[in-house]
């Protein structure tokens, strides 16, 4: 457990910091209550910034009490103390810069004066700073305006409280200007800008991103390489491992066949393909394809030794009770499709909906004719790892595809019947985006503004996030291959973005750039 120290035994061993607390009260008695000229802070006597200096020494105490203290009593002084808060964020001690960021956002609006010296702490190389910064500009509210620039450039931030702590700024600073969509043009430029700074941070070799905007695609772009070893360029056409944005795309072909009649969302997957035998539950003989999509079925995410052994597989808990991710079920379902359809997953999903949605290079299987064409994955400090050749399609985790590829499938989502006359009907597509269960477990997505997320449910195949301007749909896919992914659409805006990733790093790639473009 934690040492921490008493608060009194604090308050006895701090009598440089009571004496000063109490001289300051001497010196400007009612201080609080008097009045001054809006905009003006009091210019302090010399024994008062004598107390302030010593005040501002004691920010460095090892008692965290003891600095907390003498924060507060800098946040009651108001005014006058802001100037010397300023400099100490300067300061070459982390704890002295965070007591004076904190000092300053207890202070608030009489704290404008220091918004030069916390937009500059917004670039500490502590997080604790940054983030007691970030909050310190939101705390003087819209005197900060000139804070909002670095405030956006905070939201990609690597620490997640820090990015956090920006919007909260940006929220209080500007909260009208903080809901209005960015311009589309702004957007770009901020994914051109911060991928490739992101890359080399994360070492990440290779990206390629795809945004829809009015329900068509309007913008790709590739960065880095395919291979580390080579040295060969991501390009448009190269393929990616999608990694578990493999199962909505599965889930696509799941509902064609619901709207065919010939699979039916309820009818338990028992009744098509026989279960696995070991352990035999009665539990089992309940799931549904519904459940499956869902992620409710009580099956784990994947067995001991995996799916290809048949191993013994488990149910956890009564199907249809709750939300538990489950890469198991997919696979089970997509034993049904294959039973339903007569054909290998691959065969039936290149006939039904890669080829009508022209996605030429998706597939669920590796080919040699589609092998110069893979990315390769890496690890976390971007050096090579072994090439997965997946010649068993796997619904759950298998897929490859390019980034305007998976766009097209968005797209035929958003705009159903329009873009994509084959694909799925309206109502379907509807169905699919339909809440089916509360997901308590899991947050939503980090995005700024409007698209702060306030809920997260599942639908079928998909995660949703409520949002202030409407439903944000998405997935992410993470292989342990090497590769991160993932996808979005706004069904009210029509918008959309695709990111993928050869590297490990990936994950906190895409995090970061949606934590600044939101919903686009």
């Amino acid at each position: 457990m934690k040492n921490v120290p008493d608060r009194r035994r604090t308050a006895r061993r701090l009598p440089a910091v009571l004496a000063a607390v109490a001289g300051l009260a001497v010196l400007a008695p009612g201080r609080a209550g008097a009045a001054q000229e809006p905009g003006k802070a009091e210019e302090p006597g010399k024994a008062e910034m004598a107390a302030i200096a010593l005040l501002v020494e004691a920010l460095a105490d090892a008692d965290p009490f003891a600095a907390g203290a003498a924060a507060e009593a800098l946040a009651g002084i108001g005014g006058p103390g802001v100037p010397a808060l300023s400099a100490a964020l300067g300061d070459p001690r982390e704890s002295v810069r965070q007591g004076a960021a904190i000092a300053l956002g207890k202070i608030g609006g009489e704290a404008r004066a220091a918004v030069p010296a916390l937009v500059r702490a917004l670039s500490d190389p502590k997080e604790n700073v940054r983030w007691c910064a970030a909050n310190a500009l939101g705390a003087v509210g819209g005197a900060a305006s000139t804070a909002v620039p670095a405030l956006r450039e905070a939201l990609h931030d690597g620490d997640e409280d820090v990015r956090r702590g920006a919007a909260l700024a940006l929220e209080r600073i500007d909260p009208a200007g903080w809901l209005r969509a960015p311009a589309w043009e702004a957007t770009v430029a901020t994914i051109e800008r911060l991928t490739p700074l992101l890359m080399t941070e994360l070492h990440v070799p290779g990206v390629s991103i795809a945004l829809v905007r009015d329900r068509r695609i309007a913008w790709t772009k590739s960065w880095g390489v395919a291979d580390a070893r080579t040295g060969a360029p991501v390009t448009g056409e190269t393929l990616f491992e999608a990694a578990s944005m493999t199962k909505p795309v599965f889930a696509v072909s799941v509902l064609k066949l619901v709207e065919q009649g010939r699979i039916d969302l309820d009818r338990p997957l028992a009744e098509i393909v026989a279960p696995p035998a070991v352990p035999f539950q009665e539990e089992r003989l309940r799931i549904t394809p519904r459940m499956v999509l869902s992620h409710t079925s009580g099956l784990p995410n994947w067995r001991k030794g995996g799916e290809e052994r048949d191993g013994p597989l488990p149910v956890l808990f009564a199907p249809g009770s709750k939300f538990s991710y489950s890469g198991e079920a997919i696979y089970q379902l997509q034993r049904a499709v294959e039973k339903v359809t007569g054909e290998p997953l691959e065969e039936h999903a290149r006939r039904t909906l890669f080829a009508p949605l022209g996605m030429t290079g998706a597939s669920y299987v590796w080919t040699a004719e589609l092998d110069s064409r893979l990315a390769s994955g890496h690890k976390a400090d971007g050096t090579f790892l072994a090439r997965a050749r997946y010649t068993h399609a796997n619904a759950a985790y298998t897929l490859v595809t390019t980034a305007s590829d998976y766009a097209r499938l968005l797209v035929a989502l958003l705009d159903p019947e329009g873009s994509a006359p084959n694909g799925l009907a309206r109502a379907y597509v509807a169905s699919m985006l339909r809440h089916e269960v509360r997901v308590d477990v899991r947050d939503p997505i980090e995005r700024p503004g409007r698209a702060k997320g306030t809920g997260v449910f599942w639908g079928l195949g998909w995660s949703l996030n409520t949002t202030l301007s409407g439903e944000v749909v998405h997935h992410s896919g993470a292989n342990s291959t090497g590769f991160r992914s993932f996808g979005q659409f706004s069904p009210a805006r029509g918008s959309g973005i695709v990111i993928l990733t050869n590297g490990l790093g990936g994950g906190e790639l895409w995090t970061r750039l949606v934590s600044v473009v939101g919903d686009l």
